[in-house]
């Protein structure tokens, strides 16, 4: 077969979207030196994702979500007369035709919570629109759709009227480097998180990652423990919104913006936390809290979406709706180290069942499904 994968979501600035598409591709191409591939990519100062005979790559100029590539982005995918085109993230090109075409759906936020996805408001118009249609469009041309969890299955079967034998739940998986004792130079942590207790946070700051109840719930629980720092890392967009508001909780100096890390010292963060806060209203999937877990790091997250599913009984589980539940699942992991010495072991079995080897050979399981009913 020849088979393309369009690996768009990967950019040069670390994301969880980007880190699928590398990292599942470069798992497809361990498992498979039969069939062509073709990876689209944006045009990128690194290297190819694959460097073996079977695959080639090529660049479009365009973000695979865009405007541009929504409406014209089809004529260079066509052109390849691929068996399967495989879209990486939930769009399409308008007119895309190949044998078989499979998006990997991720969530439904710009469909079912536009408000929580851009804190906007003419962009949250705007984008939710153009959002929610490009989504449903390419559920409604996709021969068969990849979800990354149960919860983004459900909601596809049971809201928005997906057939269950046109979706089939891979999940990602969590790298070995991620876990504690695989054999790699060690990241020092960054100086100014040195010799400090700190609870680690990490993720953009748009509406559905919950930024401003955490911090509220930090300054709750703030004079029980005031040798206490939370840690912010990752993209700043709201930096300044979430200062001020610790500046009226009475909490600024116990607050440090970490800004973009490496994957080192995202790991020297997880090994060094009192605990992992990722209190999302909602995820797709959640890869920072498996990677947290492999880690050995406690984890605090939502008793909702893809969370709850992932963490299982491995975290504590808090609403992520009220500040006051997300302060009561802290006060529990500052006050008790056996909890947390508990969740740390536990957490590196439960992330030991993810594994992208396991995502790579099922999506090859579902490219082998379609070659045999087209």
């Amino acid at each position: 077969m020849r088979i393309c994968i369009d690996a768009r979501s990967l950019r040069d600035t670390p994301t969880a979207l980007g880190r699928y598409a590398r990292v599942l591709v470069e798992h497809i191409a361990k498992l498979d030196r039969e069939n062509e591939y073709i990876i689209v990519r944006r045009p990128s100062s690194h290297g190819p994702i694959a460097q073996q005979a079977n695959f080639r790559e090529i660049s479009l100029p365009h973000d695979i979500s865009s405007v541009q590539n929504i409406l014209w982005g089809a004529r260079t995918i066509n052109a390849l007369k691929a068996d399967i085109y495989h879209s990486l993230f939930h769009f399409l090109p308008t007119g895309v035709r190949a044998g078989s075409v499979v998006i990997s759906l991720h969530d439904f936020i710009w469909v079912d919570h536009p408000a929580l996805a851009d804190g906007r408001r003419w962009r949250t118009m705007v984008k939710g629109s153009l959002g929610s249609l490009g989504i449903r469009r390419a559920i409604d041309h996709s021969d068969h759709i990849i979800a990354v969890s149960e919860s983004t299955r459900q909601v596809a079967t049971d809201a928005h009227g997906v057939a269950s034998d046109k979706i089939t739940t891979v999940y990602h998986g969590v790298a070995p480097e991620w876990r504690t004792g695989f054999e790699q130079p060690e990241t020092p942590l960054p100086e100014a998180l040195r010799d400090r207790r700190f609870i680690f946070s990490l993720g953009n700051s748009l509406p559905y990652k919950n930024l401003p109840r955490l911090l509220q719930a930090f300054a709750e629980i703030a004079d029980s423990a005031p040798d206490l720092t939370l840690v912010f890392a990752g993209r700043g967009e709201g930096k300044q919104h979430l200062m001020q508001m610790a500046r009226s909780l009475g909490v600024a100096d116990r607050i440090h913006f970490a800004g973009q890390l490496s994957d080192g010292e995202i790991r020297a963060c997880f090994q060094h936390a009192l605990f992992f806060a990722f209190p999302s209203l909602i995820e797709g999937f959640g890869l920072p809290v498996l990677e947290a877990m492999a880690s050995g790091c406690p984890v605090l997250t939502s008793n909702c979406s893809s969370l709850a599913e992932i963490a299982g009984e491995h975290a504590v589980l808090v609403d992520p709706q009220a500040s006051a539940s997300i302060a009561a699942g802290m006060q529990r992991l500052l006050t008790d180290p056996e909890l947390r010495q508990q969740l740390a072991d536990r957490g590196q079995h439960r992330a030991a069942n993810f594994t992208w080897q396991a995502s790579a050979e099922q999506t090859l399981q579902v490219y082998h499904h379609l070659s045999t009913v087209t």
